[in-house]
């Protein structure tokens, strides 16, 4: 009969800017430069930017459809519609980012943006882009955090440049403003 405390979310630990550099340094020199970099720039969730197709993405003018995410389930690597309906959706990337995702595209045989390394009609791996994220990390000296922590920081980096609730809401997919909020909150630097 006694009432529960409310829950607590766990304070989500990110990189300092410094730190930043240090990991996009360093996965460059692995081969994961583009993952990571527009990781930071979108807040993709892990599963959405390993389903990236070439064809939902235009180089002309930025916009990046996003319309599916990668699972592993038992084992198995499988393609699923996103999270929820609001996590289909567009964003606009930066001149910037489509210059180096134009460059990278040249470098890449697959319809996958991230085609698996063993076998490019796939995409690659969700657990392999984790243990790859932390290899990174360590090697560029940085503070261990999840795969989700990416999102946080582009979430906190464009709040603190003035994006507003509501559009930063739409760009990471989640439902509702409060969803963005309650999440934004648990940031520490």
């Amino acid at each position: 009969g006694c009432k529960l405390p409310p829950k607590k979310a766990k304070e989500m630990q990110v990189l300092t800017p410094p730190e930043i550099t240090r990991f996009l340094i360093q996965a460059r020199e692995e081969g994961y430069y583009e993952l990571f970099l527009l990781e930071l720039t979108t807040g993709m969730r892990r599963g959405e930017i390993l389903a990236l197709k070439w064809r939902d993405l235009n180089l002309k003018t930025g916009e990046l459809h996003i319309s599916r995410q990668v699972l592993k389930v038992n084992g198995k690597v499988l393609i699923s519609t996103p999270k929820t309906k609001s996590s289909v959706r567009s964003v606009h990337l930066p001149q910037s980012v489509l210059n180096i995702l134009g460059e990278y595209r040249e470098t890449v045989s697959s319809e996958w943006v991230f085609p698996s390394p063993l076998d490019p009609t796939h995409p690659r791996s969700p657990t392999s882009c984790r243990s790859r994220l932390s290899d990174i990390l360590e090697r560029a000296e940085c503070n261990h955090i999840p795969f989700h922590g990416l999102r946080h920081i582009f979430s906190t980096m464009a709040l603190e440049n003035g994006l507003d609730i509501k559009t930063l809401s739409a760009v990471l997919g989640h439902s509702s403003a409060e969803t963005t909020i309650s999440v934004s909150g648990n940031t520490h630097s």
